[in-house]
């Protein structure tokens, strides 16, 4: 009985001291286009929080790496009209990082409604997620 007692106590201690991860999230997706002379200029921005960070000494690194589909007006794909890495690194720690994107789209792409789709991977954990908005293409 000591025994089951001990080995119950020793799971709560395990249990007890294990760092919650956070999940991933994104937020507060935004995304615009403004006509240009030959095509839109279009930016896209979200924003991260639940990613893991390292300490090392009084300095956080955090390191996300994203990629963003575009779906036309027309249901057409573009995988991977955009992609990178925020690598941030600051004597605090950090609670959301942005992730921005900002295209030319040429005359090729025509009015209407599009999606842009934001994925985004926490390079130190490995978790993923990802997020949406829409925009108009108008003349």
């Amino acid at each position: 009985m000591k025994k089951f007692i001990l080995i119950i106590l020793g799971l709560f201690a395990i249990i007890a001291c294990s760092k919650k991860q956070e999940k991933l999230e994104l937020f507060s997706a935004e995304s615009f286009a403004y006509s240009m002379d030959k095509g839109w200029d279009m930016n896209a921005s979200v924003r991260v929080k639940g990613f893991e960070q390292d300490e090392s000494g009084k300095e956080f690194t955090a390191k996300l790496s994203y990629t963003v589909d575009l779906e036309t007006s027309d249901g057409k794909l573009v995988e991977g009209i955009d992609k990178g890495v925020v690598d941030k690194r600051q004597n605090e720690r950090m609670t959301d990082l942005p992730i921005n994107s900002q295209l030319k789209l040429d005359s090729t792409y025509k009015t209407g409604t599009y999606k842009v789709m934001f994925y985004v991977k926490d390079e130190l954990t490995g978790q993923k997620s990802n997020l949406w908005s829409f925009f108009e293409l108008t003349n």
